[in-house]
């Protein structure tokens, strides 16, 4: 069995049961909350397993029209509870340090699923949602997995030039028209990305919207490839 490796911290609660550990989150709390699915390899979409069986099963119906921008997705976690409520503490709740065990997370996965990358990129956040929230839980996310996975990673590769209202109140069409052109390289991106196969980072994964606009943005600088490496993924109304 894979287990995680936590950098250590004092003897303290499971962030799940609350039983005194030696790890941020206890392997029995893993285990009982964080199964393993079938996944799309496209998406990331959970996927019934007499589907995932298919041989040369490549993407789901949901990733077929349009397709996704990005070349795979890798997730750690379905975006439901208890995982819901740790993701809004470390997205919303001022605590950055919850992004320790979370990208522990997902770098396992990603180590399950190997493919080559040469950088590591976060999701960029405008300037109003940095003061806000006081650091981009992407770029944390981003900087700890690359780090556990020897990876050169960098935040000042994309910038976000648009701010729009959040987007889990819109559907899939609003999400698309709303971030459409909403990022774009610094002065430095273009010759950073160029040739270069690429993960972009992100810690939820709805509807793709934001991933496909960014994963544009850098396939049109000459990224050879884009995979994108995501903490939770909602799953589809009505899976499970």
């Amino acid at each position: 069995m894979l287990r995680l490796r936590f950098r250590f911290h004092p003897p303290g609660p499971c962030l799940l049961c609350h039983r005194w550990q030696t790890q941020t989150l206890c392997e029995p709390c893993l285990q009982r909350w964080r199964p393993s699915v079938p996944r799309c390899p496209r998406c990331a979409s959970p996927q019934p397993p007499a589907r995932a069986a298919q041989q040369g099963l490549l993407h789901c119906p949901h990733c077929e029209d349009p397709s996704p921008e990005f070349d795979r997705a890798i997730v750690a976690l379905d975006y439901v509870p208890p995982w819901r409520h740790l993701i809004t503490q470390f997205k919303f709740g001022q605590w950055p340090a919850l992004g320790t065990p979370l990208s522990a997370m997902l770098a396992q996965a990603v180590r399950q699923q190997p493919h080559p990358v040469d950088l590591v990129l976060p999701v960029p956040v405008s300037a109003e949602r940095l003061r806000e929230r006081g650091y981009n839980q992407a770029w944390v996310l981003a900087r700890h997995t690359a780090r556990s996975l020897r990876l050169p990673s960098r935040p000042d590769v994309l910038l976000r030039v648009t701010q729009h209202r959040r987007l889990k109140d819109l559907d899939l069409a609003e999400r698309r028209r709303a971030i459409q052109g909403a990022f774009s390289l610094t002065a430095r991106g273009a010759q950073a990305v160029a040739g270069k196969r690429v993960a972009l980072v992100d810690d939820v994964l709805t509807t793709g919207a934001t991933l496909d606009e960014a994963s544009l943005v850098l396939r049109e600088a000459g990224a050879l490839g884009v995979s994108v490496w995501v903490l939770a993924r909602t799953p589809p109304p009505g899976w499970r």
